[in-house]
């Protein structure tokens, strides 16, 4: 592999000066670049290649005069798709990290302060990804060629079948130090595992044949899903997709799975192979374009998608769909009173308590507005609706969070309104959403710390 360099772009030279001081140090063997004028980007670049050279990460900062970070990230990577991004400020917008995703391809976004350890951590990362992908290509070259070569032996003489059946074996064993591959009978029993798959979840071999495949690895898979899994299978079909992996140690990863079933006599199912890549990183990123900075629930954007899609449920469940809109009352008195450190505060105590309560169950919380927050819940009966939000109610009561600044006195209160869809009803999400909202500020009206409650009738 030719030499590696990491380039760092920032119209600030004691910020380029720092990231030189914390990174020269950890990363000698690679070439660092600084360049505090992003116009000549692309010049460097191309004097970098010139000498050998080649770039695999690139550092940029968001603001800067001309272009933005995210602009000049998107005409990089146009040149060095391969290469790894990294916007670095304190100023991003979420389109600015969106549009660095979209044209980007944006591994990670850091703000500024950042911490040295994370900061070290992106680059090893975004530095060990580049570097297996590297890997990657020239293996798959490799076996390319090695394919070619066995097919033109096998052609032209059968005396060379010794030579072929090693160079196979050669390829085996690629794959197995390589490529996270199992395969599983139709019982779910784990049969065999690369190398590669032992040394990802921190298991011998030994340990994992044997044992059930969707308990042992699978964190949050439900009995329905494998069903389905299984299903498709039997089908003689290939199933594709993302699911939660835990490793021995019990960290968490997101894979991208493809499972095959294995035939014999040509029809008969008699289990399947798995094969894995782990996608975490991009899980990681694509969470923060749909998470709320401050309290960690999701954010308004991602409001909008789910409650079309719950509502779209409704056609084949048999619970009721309520959405809650929640306002915390006098909050604007509040952070006059208290300070905005204070009301930033109590938005995330908040938050914890809607996500507590989601945790675990089908239920979605998000924070919508400055100090409006909203809950997709499903419900068996009406009657469970008012007592969880009388509950709720008291959840925030038992917060004990003084509000003496509220013209009631005492805590801080909130009033929810809540809009109660029943099986067979499948109105709009504008028109769920605003007989929610509508309900809220008649919760307001009637004093605050109040419950309003509507259901929706057919044909709304």
């Amino acid at each position: 592999m030719s030499r590696l360099a990491v380039l760092c772009i920032d119209d600030e030279e004691m910020i380029l000066e720092a990231l030189a001081m914390e990174l020269e140090p950890h990363f000698p063997e690679i070439e660092l670049t600084l360049l505090d004028n992003q116009a000549e980007a692309e010049e460097v670049v191309e004097e970098l290649a010139a000498a050998g050279i080649e770039v695999a990460v690139i550092v940029c900062d968001y603001i800067m005069p001309g272009r933005r970070g995210d602009e000049v990230l998107a005409c990089l990577h146009a040149r060095l798709p391969d290469a790894r991004t990294v916007m670095l400020t304190g100023q991003s917008s979420l389109d600015g990290v969106t549009n660095a995703i979209n044209r980007a391809g944006l591994f990670r976004y850091l703000a500024k302060p950042w911490a040295k350890e994370d900061l070290r951590l992106t680059l090893k990362a975004a530095l060990d990804s580049f570097r297996q992908e590297r890997e990657i290509q020239r293996t798959n070259l490799a076996l390319k060629e090695l394919n070619e070569s066995l097919e033109r032996k096998v052609e032209e003489r059968t005396r060379d079948l010794v030579q072929a059946h090693e160079k196979i074996r050669e390829y085996v064993e690629l794959i197995d130090q390589n490529v996270l591959i199992s395969r599983i009978d139709q019982e779910g029993k784990i049969l065999s595992v690369s190398e590669a798959f032992c040394q990802r979840y921190g298991y011998t071999s030994a340990e994992l044949i044997g044992k059930n495949y969707w308990k042992t690895l699978h964190s949050r898979i439900s009995d329905e899903q494998v069903d389905a899994i299984k299903r498709r299978i039997r089908q003689g079909e290939t199933w594709e997709g993302e699911l939660e992996h835990v490793a021995r140690d019990g960290r968490r990863c997101w894979i991208q799975e493809l499972i095959s079933p294995n035939a014999a006599d040509g029809a008969l199912i008699v289990g399947f192979t798995s094969i894995l890549q782990d996608i975490t990183d991009r899980k990681v990123v694509e969470r923060m374009s749909i998470t709320d900075a401050l309290t960690g629930l999701y954010n308004r954007r991602h409001f909008d998608a789910m409650l079309g899609q719950r509502i779209m449920q409704l056609r084949r469940s048999q619970e009721h769909l309520a959405l809650y809109m929640i306002d915390i009352d006098h909050f604007k008195a509040y952070n006059d009173h208290y300070g905005h450190a204070a009301g930033d505060d109590v938005l995330r105590r908040l938050g914890n308590l809607l996500m507590e309560r989601c945790d675990g169950g089908d239920g979605l919380a998000f924070r919508v507005g400055g100090e409006e927050f909203a809950l997709l819940m499903n419900f068996d009966t009406e009657a469970a609706v008012r007592r969880d939000a009388e509950r709720l109610q008291e959840a925030v009561n038992a917060l004990g969070i003084r509000h003496e600044a509220s013209p009631a006195g005492g805590d801080l209160t909130i009033s929810i309104g809540i809009a109660l869809v029943r099986p067979g009803v499948e109105p709009s999400a504008d028109t769920l959403y605003r007989l929610s909202d509508s309900l809220l500020y008649q919760a307001k009206r009637a004093g605050r710390h109040q419950v309003a409650i509507e259901v929706m009738k057919l044909g709304a």
